[in-house]
């Protein structure tokens, strides 16, 4: 979007905002399916993004159309997420095994090949799903959308209404910061709300620069940092049990489990490690979201 000496309107700002989501989301579809480097990775985060910006501009949108296109894509992310799990579990197997000097064949196999095997499966399937009615679909109300550009009293200031959201989200991320009990499923909801939190506020501050960009710099930071502790501690819990579970295998079918339970404690150190990152960034978050009142 063009800098304008004007006071730009919410329906110029957040018409643009869908625009680039969706652009993104349709750039990056190629590579993933092609699984060029990093590609199912890309186009995951673009999904999300999209997904985030829908969410979180609900109210200024055609509500029945953005959450029906919202829903379309979380399958199509779920998909994706299965595929992009896979490649994480065995990449992060490997990364520690390498750590832990522990190179014996069964538990490599076990840990890496057996999910590289996995991964290959997996993708083939996704390719397949990507070609299917459902996903013709997916793309036809992805375009409809943003030919529409349903945007609620599109004419209103701009300003107001992304202060607004932005500090909507933050609360959201202090209603889930409320609700944390010590399990995975309340650190789980914190991280989607932090998520969604940085992808408005990095969505904003691509498309309105002059927007109170201080207090829009420092939500998005602040959302990345929870966003990616969080993430990181989830796939540590979630690997753990997994290495777990092939070290009881394993025993079972009388190969040796120490090395098991060696990677499963590395793994839960990990965890608690990135936990430590949380509280901090939090409190960043509602620092930056104090100057948006």
């Amino acid at each position: 979007m063009r800098r304008s000496r004007k006071t730009p309107t919410v329906g110029e700002v957040l018409g643009e905002i869908v625009r680039r989501a969706a652009a993104e989301v349709e750039g990056t579809a190629a590579a993933a399916l092609a699984d060029e480097p990093d590609g199912v990775h890309q186009h995951r985060v673009r999904v999300r993004r999209l997904r985030s910006v829908l969410g979180g501009f609900r109210a200024e949108l055609d509500t029945r159309s953005a959450e029906r296109l919202r829903v379309a894509y979380a399958e199509w992310g779920r998909e994706l997420g299965v595929v992009r799990d896979i490649e994480v579990a065995a990449d992060v197997a490997e990364q520690l095994l390498e750590r832990a000097q522990i190179d014996d064949p069964a538990v490599v196999h076990r840990l890496v090949e057996s999910q590289r095997d996995a991964y290959a499966a997996a993708h083939q399937r996704l390719v397949q799903l990507a070609g299917s009615p459902r996903a013709e679909e997916r793309t036809r109300l992805l375009r409809e959308f943003v030919d529409t550009a349903g945007v609620v009293e599109p004419d209103r200031p701009a300003p107001d209404v992304l202060a607004d959201v932005l500090a909507n989200q933050a609360r959201r991320v202090e209603k889930a910061e409320g609700r944390l009990d010590g399990s995975d499923e309340a650190h789980h909801a914190l991280r989607k709300a932090a998520r969604r939190t940085r992808y408005v506020a990095e969505a904003i501050a691509d498309v309105a620069p002059d927007l109170f960009p201080q207090q829009v710099e420092a939500i998005a930071h602040a959302g990345e940092y929870l966003h990616d502790a969080l993430g990181a501690h989830r796939d540590a819990r979630l690997l753990a049990h997994r290495v777990a579970h092939e070290g009881a295998l394993a025993g079972r079918a009388g190969e040796p489990s120490d090395a098991y339970v060696t990677i499963a404690d590395l793994l839960r150190d990990e965890a608690e490690e990135r936990l430590d990152e949380v509280s901090p960034s939090l409190k960043r978050l509602k620092a930056a979201a104090s100057g948006l009142q």
